[in-house]
């Protein structure tokens, strides 16, 4: 939400976005990493970045992927994604720039920050006002409070000030434009042969020593893969909990612990409206006192009303939060003032809060108290499992010593699928780390217990292991029959088209150099340019090469399906001065330009990191999220 409302903010925005989007860790690595860092996630100088900052930046980013790829888009490949350094990258980033600004003294003044967010189209009503309490739902509604965001738009505006005067003047100029269009969007045309592999004649039936020959040659094609038998032993905590007795102390222990789940807070409907003055909110306050609603005196004013339906204390302003919920129902009160004016208005509706007691969340507590000591449990007996397999203890006695289930997974390979590819336990918890550690542990050995998910640990054991094999070759003898027919035509195919180039280059036309060669068709291509879409007649190799080359110039390339020889007949000049590339001018100056400023902030924030100093705690970060150090 925030990023939304800030995206149409103004150009401060679109610079400090800029700058969040240049993931510098893949430059210059995730930073210095340490262990000594004693206060957080990271230090930047004298702050540090705590672990609470590091994950709200971190689901911010989950959750824009997950609107972007669908609600499949799972933690897993988050990690794949990188999606927890980026989100430490961005955070650095802004420690490193507000520590700059501050050195500087750059300050934004309350009132230019008021103007700035005054015009956020996302706070404005169907007439294009400023609609505060439309802001104030729409912050709610997102979990920000207006005072954290005035100040994060604060710091914004402070960076982008600082990002301005480092970019500013960073911009390409009309020469370099104009050399970049003649450059991309010069023209070209070709003449092209394209012979089809399919068109050659069959090669004589080989004999069978050029058989073996080949078979071995092309070994990779026709070597069954590595296939393992696996037992996996399984602690679940799902298996764990029907052992789990539930004693009204344990009831208790955990409704205590979490009482706040089951308090429904106060909520009121409130009806409001905002003047510009405190005179204004005075005498419209006097008018609702004296028998008008809040929306007839906000109509007479020129202002709008709005209602807040069930909204509850913490989701209101500071200053309006503690004189509107104590004013009674279907009374007003007011004026009270924020940094957008003097609000008055009316509760029409308290909607009274309360507890559920124990008694009446009791199976609800029992569940969760079943699980969390499953959970418990769980971990007890993965150590439990891992002292018996340190001691000797073969997998399946040390799995019935801890009540784990052992499953066998019969004849898989490395993607975890059995001889004719059908997937083997795919009902099992993360099956996929399941198979990778099988594969990394020497037959007859047991691997250490490991994490399987939240809710379960697993130790495999490698049973047998079949190694990859070359397949006889009576047993693949017609697919490498059909193989070695395939490649005697791409040989041929390869040997006609040089033959056409000769020609062409002795001085025959295209036509007549490929006359006699069975399938061969010959085409124009219509005019590309080094910035236009790929040919689907001709190779991109031979478009990159004639594109270097004089007209006249003959080259080949291949295809999936054939080869093509491709002669350049024409280049057309592109011209600047041309009014039809006014528009293309102006992109490339704009994304040569920004290419440029990005360039500078890129070399900014790594002299601030040499300046303040960046050090961060991988080993913290890999508690926090499970993960191990590469």
């Amino acid at each position: 939400m925030l990023q939304i409302i800030r995206s149409t903010a103004g150009s401060w925005v679109v610079k400090i976005l800029f700058v969040a989007l240049i993931i510098s860790f893949a430059v210059w690595g995730i930073g210095d990493v340490t262990k000594g860092v004693q206060k957080g996630v990271a230090q930047v100088g004298d702050q540090a970045i705590t672990p609470l900052e590091l994950d709200q930046a971190y689901r911010v980013e989950f959750n824009r992927m997950r609107q972007m790829v669908g609600p499949e888009f799972s933690e897993e490949q988050a990690r794949q994604f990188g999606l927890r350094d980026r989100a430490l990258e961005q955070l650095i980033q802004k420690k490193l720039l507000a520590l700059a600004a501050d050195d500087l003294g750059l300050r934004v003044a309350d009132d230019t920050v008021r103007a700035e967010v005054l015009k956020v189209p996302a706070f404005k009503d169907s007439f294009g006002n400023f609609d505060a309490n439309l802001m104030r739902a729409l912050l709610q509604q997102n979990g920000l409070t207006e005072a954290g965001f005035v100040e994060d738009v604060r710091g914004d505006m402070a960076r982008s000030d600082l990002i301005g005067a480092v970019t500013a003047g960073a911009n390409a100029s009309k020469t370099l434009a104009e050399a970049l269009y003649r450059y991309r969007f010069e023209g070209r045309t070709f003449e092209i042969v394209t012979i089809p592999y399919n068109a050659m004649p069959a090669a004589p039936s080989p004999d069978q020593a050029t058989l073996e020959a080949f078979h071995k040659e092309k070994a990779v094609r026709y070597t069954a893969p590595e296939y393992r038998t696996l037992n996996v032993a399984l602690i679940e905590a799902v298996n764990l909990t029907k052992d789990v007795e539930v004693t009204d102390e344990l009831l208790k222990e955990y409704y205590d612990g979490h009482a706040g789940d089951y308090i429904t807070p106060e909520k009121r409907s409130i009806t409001q409206a905002v003047f510009p003055s405190k005179d204004a909110a005075d005498k419209a306050l006097a008018e609702v006192k004296g028998g008008k609603s809040v929306e007839d005196v906000a109509t007479a004013a020129g202002v709008e009303a709005v209602t807040l339906e069930d909204v509850l204390k913490d989701g209101l302003p500071v200053e309006l939060a503690e004189p509107a919920f104590a004013t009674a129902q279907g009374t007003s009160g007011g004026p009270v003032e924020s940094a957008f004016g003097f609000h008055i208005f009316t509760i029409t509706k308290v909607q009274a809060g309360g507890e559920r007691k124990l008694e009446d969340v009791k199976d609800e507590v029992a569940a969760k108290v079943r699980q969390d000591k499953a959970v418990e449990k769980m971990f007890e007996l993965s150590t439990k499992l891992e002292d018996e397999l340190a001691g000797g203890t073969p997998l399946a006695e040390a799995a019935q010593a801890v009540g784990a289930r052992v499953v066998k997974l019969e004849k898989i390979d490395n993607r975890g699928a059995d001889k004719a590819g059908v997937a083997q336990g795919a009902t099992l918890p993360a099956i996929d780390k399941i198979v990778t550690a099988g594969f990394t542990v020497a037959e007859g050995q047991t691997g250490s217990v490991e994490e399987a998910g939240s809710e379960a640990f697993f130790a495999v054991q490698v049973e047998s292991v079949i190694p990859a094999a070359l397949k006889p070759l009576d047993e693949v003898k017609s697919v490498v029959l059909g193989d070695w027919q395939a490649e005697q035509k791409q040989v041929a195919a390869r040997k006609k088209a040089e033959e056409i180039v000769e020609k062409i280059k002795a001085g025959s036309a295209a036509k007549d150099a490929a006359a006699g060669v069975s399938g061969a068709l010959v085409q124009n291509v219509d005019p590309l340019m080094r910035a236009g879409a790929p040919s689907a007649l001709i190779p991109a190799a031979a478009v990159q090469t004639l594109f270097g080359s004089a007209v006249g110039s003959v080259t080949t390339a291949e295809k999936p399906t054939g080869v093509v020889v491709a002669k350049l007949t024409g280049i057309i000049a592109a011209d600047p001065a041309n009014p039809m590339a006014a528009n293309q001018l102006a992109q490339l100056a704009s994304s040569t330009g920004q290419a440029m400023q990005d360039e500078l902030v890129m070399q900014y924030l790594a002299a601030l990191r040499a300046h303040y100093g960046v050090t961060i705690n991988q080993s913290l970060i890999n508690q926090l999220y499970r993960t191990t150090q590469e």
